[in-house]
């Protein structure tokens, strides 16, 4: 049974709350929201649990005028809604309450929505009924995504067939207005100014026919490059100097996409001898990173991901440099392994999850594109990690070699961890901005360190 979290505190309320924007007229999405449907009561994992979710103004007076018609539905609203908890700024009138099991006390025994069921989607509350859909407003339109964080989702967007691509929406994908999170349009913003063409030249590094660990590379030689002036406040694009800032960032993307490039970041990267204390070291830190969100209450499904996957000495403080090294020869083993009986499919899958990273979380929410990759980094690595130790990969590739079974089971378990990853850390802004901003900033070379992990 997941334990509740402290006073029903939200939890990734960021992730969440819809901001009271008008959204435009023109929507994109990609190929995995067109076809996302929810599973309802045969959902693995209901977003309607684990997760209370923040009422704004609007919501709380649509919930009110929906269930205080008649006593059961008064006697509902008591059990459903908690008061206050505003954070300053925020339009935060109550959340959802949770109850003991960490779930909606709307949530029937059939895993159904019961305010959905009684009143229809017209009295949900805005997070419940645009989530798992995201929603980033940018100069070419709003940008319907979908969270990882939801298993049908997480199972679209990383084992389809299609391409990860935008592309204007047939229908509306939005079941009321809403924005998520906005791209600046004020001209004299220039990391703003060139969100589209600079997020697709990251784009267009995971896509590269390349190793996963190389695509990374090469991204993050884009950014090292691009650092001294494309960053978050630069002043370098502005005034007399615009012209010849954008005309070498320009040059700078197109060095990026050159094969010439790709060939010598690939073969360096190989070449780099990746020393056993480096090695261990990355590994630590990844483990940390997942091991210290059990310090917060979290669901019950990511503490049996941790037990599966992480359950050793590391997770102690005795003897923890031994144990760093045991595991890194043990996920180096068997991430060898995993690439040669399924490393096709492993390495497109990731590539799909990082591309929706940035898909989904825009740049401009860092200071600078070292710092975005290396959050992205760490992501990957942590996701990579929970996957190639995971025990029913394990056991699938320690049986005899079946193809069709091989590529199954990453799908499997990687949409999985991912899924589960999503919920606990990625939903948690809090604890991402704590532990993501401990030691130095992100570097060139924490970046080729990690590109060589994975």
């Amino acid at each position: 049974m997941p334990p509740v979290l402290p006073h029903n505190a939200v939890h990734g309320a960021t992730s969440l709350t819809p901001l009271p924007h008008p959204a435009p007229a023109r929507q994109l999405t990609t190929p995995a929201m067109t076809a996302f449907s929810c599973l309802a009561e045969k959902c693995p994992d209901t977003c309607c649990r684990d997760w209370a979710v923040p009422v704004d103004r609007a919501d709380l007076e649509r919930l009110k005028g929906a269930l205080s018609s008649t006593p059961e539905g008064r006697e509902r609203l008591v059990r459903l809604v908690v008061l206050g908890g505003r954070a300053p700024g925020s339009d935060t009138a109550a959340r959802l309450h949770l109850d003991e099991s960490g779930g909606c006390p709307m949530l029937e025994v059939d895993q159904r929505c019961g305010v959905h069921a009684a009143l229809g989607e017209e009295a949900l509350t805005t997070a419940c009924s645009i989530f798992p859909r995201t929603a980033l407003a940018t100069p070419g339109g709003l940008e319907v995504g979908g969270s990882l964080g939801c298993p049908e989702v997480a199972r679209l967007t990383l084992v389809s067939p299609e391409p990860l691509l935008l592309g204007p929406a047939a229908t509306p994908m939005l079941s009321r207005p809403y924005v998520g999170k906005t791209i600046s349009r004020d001209d004299g913003d220039a990391y703003a100014r060139h969100f589209g063409e600079v997020r697709q030249t990251l784009l267009d590094c995971f896509r590269l026919p390349l190793p996963l660990g190389a695509r990374l590379a090469v991204a993050a030689d884009f950014a090292t490059r691009v650092q001294g002036f494309f960053h978050a406040g630069t002043t370098e694009m502005n005034g007399a100097r615009r012209a010849f800032a954008e005309r070498r960032l320009r040059a700078e993307q197109a060095a990026t996409l050159s094969p010439g490039l790709h060939h010598d970041v690939n073969a360096e990267l190989k070449a780099l001898a990746f020393p056993p204390v480096a090695a261990a070291g990355v590994t630590a830190a990844l483990a940390s990173f997942l091991l210290e969100r059990r310090r917060l209450p979290h669901a019950a499904r990511f503490g049996a991901l941790l037990e599966q996957t992480l359950s050793s000495p590391l997770s102690t403080a005795s003897g923890a440099a031994a144990s760093a090294a045991r595991w890194w020869e043990a996920y180096a083993a068997r991430r060898d392994q995993l690439q040669a009986r399924a490393g096709r499919a492993s390495e497109r899958l990731f590539a799909r999850y990082a591309q929706h990273f940035l898909l989904r979380n825009p740049y401009t929410d860092a200071p600078s594109l070292l710092e975005h990759l290396h959050r992205l980094a760490v992501h990957l690595g942590a996701v990579r990690l929970l996957t190639v130790l995971h025990p029913q990969l394990a056991a699938r590739l320690d049986g005899p070699p079946d193809a069709a079974a091989d590529v199954d089971c990453v799908h499997r378990t990687a949409v999985e961890a991912v899924q589960i990853f999503t919920k606990a850390i990625g939903h948690h802004p809090e604890y991402l901005q704590a532990t993501l901003h401990r030691g130095p900033p992100a570097t060139f070379g924490r970046l080729i360190l990690l590109a060589k992990f994975l």
